[in-house]
């Protein structure tokens, strides 16, 4: 078995969010894989797992309540996290100019984040990082961030590493838990 397949069906440590940044932006190609990951940690056939969407949308494992997924896909890259501490949420999203970026962040952020983004040489790049972070946040409770980003005081988000021109950020419905990022292609998954 090669490395990034090890990487897959290594079980979790209980305190772990482990996340694997993939190849492809395809969401159906994301979704399979994602579902050949979950099926690797339950030890079951992809075909035998049962997702299910809440009722806001965030999808559910019905075969172990207790093994949380989240999935997240911007142009060519996806990135799938998974752990057994908590709901979990990640987000990653191209580097871009945001033309209503000023608008959206005096909705959904604080006058604080308002005045670091807007008076920051890199903007952008700090409005997308503000973004994943608020968008992994309400991942965590199945919610749009257009519903609400109220933070909760029991979730912890992260920034995590992504691919050059992207940002990222897990947030898990606990204050203690650990990283593992791992870089994984189609290829790698097909192969367990």
């Amino acid at each position: 078995m090669n490395d990034p397949a090890r990487n897959i069906v290594q079980s979790l440590e209980l305190s772990e969010v482990r996340i694997f940044t993939l190849d492809t932006g395809d969401s159906a190609t994301t979704r399979d894989v994602a579902r050949r990951i979950l099926a690797a940690l339950l030890d079951i056939a992809p075909a035998d797992v049962e997702i299910f969407d809440a009722p806001k949308g965030k999808p559910l494992l019905r075969n172990d309540s207790s093994l949380h997924f989240s999935i997240s896909h911007s142009r060519d890259v996806s990135m799938i996290a998974v752990t057994r501490v908590a709901p979990i949420g990640v987000d990653i999203e191209q580097l871009r100019a945001v033309p209503n970026a000023e608008a959206i962040l005096r909705r959904f952020f604080t006058h604080e984040e308002i005045s670091t983004i807007l008076s920051d040489d890199k903007r952008d790049l700090r409005f997308v990082e503000a973004w994943t972070r608020a968008e992994s946040r309400v991942k965590v409770r199945g919610a749009s961030v257009w519903e609400a980003a109220t933070p909760d005081p029991n979730t912890t988000v992260r920034s995590i590493a992504a691919p050059d021109g992207f940002a990222a950020a897990v947030a898990v419905a606990s204050t203690t838990w650990t990283i593992s990022q791992h870089n994984i292609s189609v290829a790698d998954v097909v192969a367990l």
